[in-house]
């Protein structure tokens, strides 16, 4: 057995190897992947932009913009299997969605699933207060426009300490532990960030705040009641004692009108139905606990 010793090496060892990977220049770093890519016959291609600061993966028509190396290989197998096994992550796959309503996506992120959301014929709304990050989703959903919206989301608006952490997207309103650096972010409040107007048909909210999922969902008392779908991570990530937030989310969410719908517990993404509207309908009846080797069906009524 490796016992703890060999896994300290390992972990040791590996990043080490992260931290070469970094240093090589990014035009050098492509043309290795790019030449690994055809030797493995894979038809992915990464390229560096804008100054080198983002990268760009290519599948045949298909382009995605991405800023953190470590993340290049999950496109390996091609940009829409990436973006459809996240909407799976998330339970998305499980409910039919009509085009012409709106996806609000809380911790975006690049925006991967804004790709999804379009291709639904959904309307996008992106929050990502990491500076990076936000631009690759302006430029994989807006066509380099702006409109990612740069704040933290918080159960009231105030200045909050941020720390971040973006090379492993473990960057959170609650201290994660080492290697992250802490900085002051304005928050706000889904209420206060998402104007009624913009509102409109089956909305489907996601969320993934590192943590703060209860403080979110806490801020958007007067959304939640137009929200016909809620995706939640509530994994283990609220600082650095790695909490999970799946209690106080299904209490926020039940107290909201919610009915949990369907459960991941490899990852804790629980997907919540609004009793309160009559769609969009699931595409399967009933509602699922879903791991990694089976599904087992139980009532939400």
């Amino acid at each position: 057995m490796t016992g703890r010793g060999g896994a300290a090496r390992k972990r040791s060892f590996s990043g080490r190897v992260r931290a070469w990977r970094d240093r090589i220049p990014p035009a050098s770093w492509c043309w290795m992947v790019n030449a690994l890519s055809r030797v493995r016959g894979k038809k992915h291609r990464i390229s560096p932009v804008e100054g080198e600061r983002i990268l760009l993966a290519r599948d045949g028509a298909a382009r995605i913009h991405f800023c953190r190396r470590r993340r290049g290989g999950r496109y390996r197998h091609g940009i829409a299997q990436r973006v459809n096994r996240l909407a799976g992550d998330y339970l998305l796959d499980s409910i039919h969605v009509p085009p012409g309503g709106l996806f609000i996506d809380c911790g975006a992120n690049v925006g991967e699933l804004g790709f999804w959301a379009r291709a639904k014929g959904l309307g996008y709304i992106a929050f990502e207060p990491e500076a990076l990050e936000a631009r690759c989703c302006d430029l994989n959903n807006f066509d380099g426009r702006p409109e990612t919206r740069r704040v933290a989301l918080w159960k009231d608006a105030r200045t909050l300490d941020f720390y971040s952490k973006p090379d492993s997207a473990d960057s959170s309103i609650f201290d994660p532990g080492s290697h992250s650096v802490r900085t002051e972010v304005p928050a706000t409040t889904l209420d206060g960030a998402v104007a009624p107007s913009e509102v409109t048909g089956t909305v489907i909210l996601k969320v993934e705040a590192e943590g703060a999922e209860p403080e979110v969902l806490e801020g958007a008392t007067d959304l939640l009641p137009r929200v016909h779908w809620a995706a939640v991570d509530c994994g283990h990530e609220r600082g650095i004692a790695r909490a999970h937030t799946f209690v106080e989310t299904n209490v926020l969410l039940h107290d909201a009108g919610f009915v949990l719908h369907r459960v991941q517990f490899d990852r804790i993404v629980g997907l919540y139905r609004n009793t309160r509207h009559r769609g969009p309908t699931p595409r399967n009846p009933g509602s699922a606990v879903r791991t990694a080797n089976r599904t087992s069906r139980f009532s939400d009524a």
